[in-house]
């Protein structure tokens, strides 16, 4: 993965990020659009994995390279988990970069699922 940098471990920095993930789930509720809540969940997910890659010595700016090295590195996560974390990744830049709206059956569907990946990634971030 020639877009993952080894560095320092940085644990400043990957508390920082675990905290503002917690920030934007504590306020996750008052967004009301579909697309908003799933740009939000997505956040949240890439700041608790790149906390975890800082904790670990590692760094990216690839959103792509994040999803490989959690599916490879963050073992609580199943492979259908990772999964849907790409999904996520892909839905997140046809959202902004495209203006896709999403249905609230795709965020209805997902829903569960990405709250126990958050609470994996939060476990593994502690």
């Amino acid at each position: 993965m020639d877009d993952i940098f080894k560095i320092s471990n940085d644990e400043k920095r990957a508390n920082a990020l675990k905290e503002m993930a917690e920030d934007r789930l504590s306020s996750i509720n008052s967004f009301k659009e579909p697309y908003r809540i799933i740009e939000e969940y997505y956040e949240i997910i890439k700041e608790l994995i790149t906390s975890f890659m800082y904790k670990s010595g590692f760094k990216t700016l690839s959103h792509k390279a994040l999803v490989e090295f959690a599916s490879k590195n963050i073992k609580s996560l199943t492979t259908q988990e990772t999964a849907l974390i790409d999904e996520l990744r892909i839905k997140r830049n046809n959202i902004v970069y495209y203006g896709e709206k999403v249905s609230h059956e795709f965020l209805k569907s997902r829903q569960e699922t990405i709250k126990i990946i958050i609470n994996k990634l939060m476990n593994a971030v502690n």
